[in-house]
């Protein structure tokens, strides 16, 4: 998965100052669209949104796709798939990530549980006694989080 840089200019940054604009590529990130259904899903007329479309082709943020039929398609390009869902490229590295910790804690918990435990006296008496203990507390916290990580992440994504 390698990353792709985009460079918005002035330009770019004009056109999406318009909510209209940006109500537009939000409806198209789901899939591609014609101009009369996106002026009765955003309930405005079809010249609007048809001037907001072109506004959007010319910034590269959109482009036309001639179907078999008389309609005129319009999709996200890769610009504005990126402006528009920025995290997706993300999803993989996230689940990647909770799957680690999530097996490393297991380890964690496994190997305390099933480590003999030392009769001799402790070197460091006042770290609770027990050398693996903290390493077991660590596993714990970090799973937790991972999984605070997750919950938040998919929160996001269904807004």
């Amino acid at each position: 998965m390698g990353k792709k840089n985009f460079i918005l200019n002035k330009d770019v940054f004009e056109i999406l100052a318009c909510d209209t604009r940006i109500d537009i590529l939000k409806s198209l990130s789901s899939r591609r669209k014609t101009n009369s259904e996106i002026s009765k899903e955003l309930s405005l007329q079809t010249p609007t949104i048809y001037r907001h479309l072109e506004k959007l082709e010319g910034a590269g943020l959109i482009k036309s796709v001639d179907s078999n039929n008389k309609w005129v398609y319009y999709e996200l390009t890769p610009i504005g798939n990126a402006l528009i869902n920025p995290e997706k490229e993300n999803n993989f590295s996230i689940l990647l990530s909770s799957f680690l910790t999530y097996i490393t804690t297991f380890a964690i918990v496994y190997t305390y549980y099933t480590m003999p435990k030392l009769t001799s006296a402790p070197l460091f008496p006042h770290l609770l006694g027990d050398p693996f203990l903290i390493l077991f507390f660590a596993g714990i916290t970090a799973t937790v989080l991972q999984t605070l990580i997750i919950i938040n992440f998919y929160l996001k994504r269904r807004n």
